[in-house]
């Protein structure tokens, strides 16, 4: 197989296949339909945006609008649509940040908690599922292997400096 008139290495091809399934592995995670299927299993009427700002406020902690939206890369704008929706749900709460009154702190209720839970209980059971003949020493390898994927492809600039 040739590139550009040079012969491609194994290594390119193996990193050529990795991107692919990363690709496939993406679509499926940002599927609509998917998503869709799994908040109706859970019996949620989350969207995947407000579910992202749900999962950001448990694992992280009551946060401001700016700092939600630029964790779940949405605009502000976006950002605040979702908080309204599910501050009207009572799956979150503003309240005056303590440091600084000008700013609104989001927290996340225990309700909201409770959706985000139930959703997660269900893409926790598929997984299950799907991976019920690998190991336990094969889904720690690969638990590994994603978190230092992670941790490379993020500490990894796109240009070549």
């Amino acid at each position: 197989m040739e590139r550009s008139g040079a012969v491609v290495s194994s290594r390119d091809k193996r990193l050529d296949s990795i991107n692919r399934t990363l690709t496939r592995i993406m679509r499926l995670s940002a599927s609509r339909s998917t998503f869709t299927q799994q908040a109706a299993a859970a019996d949620v009427g989350l969207s995947q945006p407000a579910y992202a700002l749900l999962r950001i406020l448990i694992d992280e902690g009551p946060q401001p609008i700016s700092g939600l939206a630029r964790t779940a890369h949405m605009d502000l704008a976006m950002a605040t649509r979702q908080l309204n929706s599910l501050a009207e749900t009572g799956w979150v709460t503003r309240s005056p940040d303590p440091d600084d009154g000008r700013v609104s702190l989001v927290e996340v209720t225990a309700a909201g908690s409770a959706a985000a839970g139930a959703l997660q209980d269900v893409r926790r059971h598929h997984l299950e599922r799907a991976l019920a003949r690998w190991s336990a020493s094969e889904l720690g390898d690969l638990d590994r292997i994603l978190a230092r994927f992670l941790a490379d492809t993020t500490a990894t600039s796109f240009d070549e400096n």
